[in-house]
């Protein structure tokens, strides 16, 4: 089914009820026909206005959703900023507001500290 403008379709709709209202004094049944129709028109019409200014309001929502999110990251910096300053940078207590505490490296083995103790070969297991 090809895709048919709105305004072609509303168009057809309304010369059609036009057609019927020319005719309807020779063919009398079709009054409930024309009532449904008009009925539609006028139902679809409303819709499509509907649908118009709820995609203009879901931009405009869409925006200040924007705005918010950016106001909320600010906020956010700003507390943990608050945050750490208050407890320090190397207060574990920290990680509750998701920051990461300063912490100290772990000391490296020194080279000249290392065991150079060889492994005695009793301690292998045999391929036999």
């Amino acid at each position: 089914m090809p895709k048919e403008a709105r305004a072609e379709l509303f168009g057809d709709w309304e010369t059609l009820l036009g057609g019927i209202d020319d005719w309807l004094a020779d063919i009398p049944s079709l009054r409930p026909l024309r009532d449904q129709m008009a009925a539609m028109i006028r139902d679809t019409k409303a819709l499509a206005a509907e649908q118009i200014s709820l995609k203009a309001r879901g931009q405009a929502v869409t925006q200040q959703l924007q705005i918010m999110e950016g106001r909320g990251k600010d906020l956010a910096v700003q507390v943990r900023a608050a945050v750490r300053s208050h407890y320090g940078h190397r207060n574990e207590g920290l990680v509750r507001f998701n920051i990461r505490p300063i912490r100290r490296r772990s000391r490296g083995v020194v080279a000249g500290e290392l065991s150079m103790t060889p492994i005695p070969s009793s301690d292998f297991p045999s391929e036999s």
